[in-house]
């Protein structure tokens, strides 16, 4: 009787041991793939979130790194206490700094245009990392060669360096609003108001006058001084325990008219509530103290000046730059292109910077300004229009005053870049603000480790151009 026929004639029989070890064998045979593939899978899924959230991480990092210049970078990576924004401080359960041991060529010698910065154990999403970000200016410097340089030196346009710039603090802008209030205040002024109507000067004249007209109405001149002064408190201190700054703008145009004795000082329109006469601009304490100065030329003046005078023992960052008119907020004030030439090539300020006792100390203060020829004159040029790096632009009284050789000043340009007329650069002097820039993101530990590359997860690559 077979098995077969057993199991009929038994209903409660079951499989036999052999018939039950086949069967184990085929399910082990079929289930076993299945469920290394599901791991895999898990794996693959596991890999996949962990690597989209280093890539948001990377991103993160790019896009905090592209709000600053190299200097701002160097200060929040070496002193995060004192505040520190690339990322969200919060997401930093490890340290930040910069990774100067990095910053070397072959032989061991540090490698201008180059920095390296760390961060350690930052969470993302659950995850933690480690990341490192390359910063290279190299390639935007004249002169740069290799691989790295760029055809074009956004280094070596004109630009605002304004990310950085405080408005509450240190910062005096002169508006079109002001402008407007000059004009009103000396066309009501009581004795230049009297002599224009001696003069037979219309009311249609005086609605249709602009800064670019004022020669039909001021037919012997307008001349303007912006004055800066930097006082210290003899008794209050700030946060780090140096003397409290404060600073103050004086913004004063002085007309002259036919029959009116001596200039008349304006400094805007008190029935339209702006006045800048010994304005407060805010509190600018520090070792250092940044300053900002945006106006517009005066073209028609027969004198334009700005007078800083820093009466502190800080250093003093400033930075000088012209504006033109907006075509959209005050169309009649617009200059064409031809026009604003002509102007700029007789255009020359007075620009003059004081310490407590005299003329600043020039290596106690950086310039940084669109100004360019405007203080140097033509004379600093070459045939090309690039500076001249045999000649010297000294600062003693004034900038515009050519003298025998016997200080510099830090000169830069907009962009940050050093122009060949200032001083040669001291060790670890930044001035770049354009950069490429490599962020990598490494496994947690991977800092540890000196970021292996077997342990790095994603790199992305990126420029800030402005």
């Amino acid at each position: 009787m077979t098995a077969a026929e057993r199991r009929k004639l038994n209903k409660d029989a079951g499989f036999s041991l052999l018939e039950l070890l086949i069967a184990v064998v085929i399910l082990a045979i079929i289930v076993i793939p299945l469920l290394n593939l599901f791991l895999s899978s898990n794996r693959l899924n596991i890999k996949s979130r962990q690597t989209l959230r280093a890539t948001t991480l990377a991103q993160d990092i790019m896009e905090g790194l592209k709000a600053y210049d190299i200097e701002e970078l160097k200060t929040q990576f070496n002193t995060p206490a004192d505040g520190f924004y690339v990322i969200d401080d919060n997401l930093i359960k490890g340290s930040v700094g910069e990774e100067t041991s990095l910053e070397v060529d072959g032989s061991g010698d540090p490698t201008p245009g180059i920095y390296y910065f760390s961060l350690r154990d930052v969470s993302m999403q659950g995850s933690k990392f480690d990341a490192l970000v390359k910063v290279d200016a190299r390639g935007y410097m004249e002169g740069a060669t290799g691989p790295e340089a760029h055809d074009n030196l956004f280094n070596d346009s004109t630009m605002s360096d304004a990310r950085s710039i405080d408005k509450e603090n240190g910062t005096f802008v002169e508006t079109e609003k002001i402008r407007k209030a000059v004009l009103k205040g000396a066309l009501e002024h009581p004795e230049i108001k009297a002599a224009m109507d001696a003069h037979g000067v219309t009311q249609q004249m005086k609605d249709d006058v602009t800064f670019n007209t004022l020669n039909q109405l001021f037919t012997t001149g307008v001349s303007r001084t912006i004055t800066v002064n930097l006082n210290q408190s003899a008794t209050e201190t700030d946060e780090e325990g140096n003397p409290r700054i404060y600073m103050y703008v004086t913004d004063e145009y002085e007309f002259t008219y036919p029959d009116v004795a001596g200039p008349i000082p304006i400094y805007g329109d008190i029935d339209s509530l702006v006045l800048v006469n010994d304005e407060p601009c805010g509190d600018v304490s520090g070792e250092e103290i940044n300053i900002n100065i945006i106006y517009y030329p005066l073209y028609v003046g027969t004198e334009d000046s700005i007078v800083v005078n820093n009466n502190s023992d800080s250093k003093l960052n400033l930075l000088i730059a012209k504006q033109v008119p907006s075509a959209e907020k005050n169309p009649d004030e617009v200059l064409s292109d031809a026009q604003l030439m002509s102007k700029e090539m007789g255009y020359v300020p007075w620009i003059e910077i004081n310490g407590k006792s005299g003329p600043m100390d020039t290596s106690k203060f950086t310039l940084k300004t669109n100004l360019g020829i405007n203080l140097v004159g033509k004379n600093y040029l070459t045939g090309e229009g690039l500076w001249d790096d045999t000649k010297i632009f000294n600062v003693s009284n004034q900038l515009t005053q050519i003298k025998p050789a016997y200080s510099t000043v830090q000169l830069y340009t907009l962009d940050g870049v050093r122009c060949s007329l200032g001083a040669a650069p001291a060790d670890g002097d930044i001035t770049e603000l354009i950069y490429d820039v490599e962020v990598s993101v490494y496994k947690e530990g991977a800092a540890g480790k000196d970021f292996p590359d077997e342990e790095r997860m994603i790199v992305i690559e990126g420029s800030k151009n402005n």
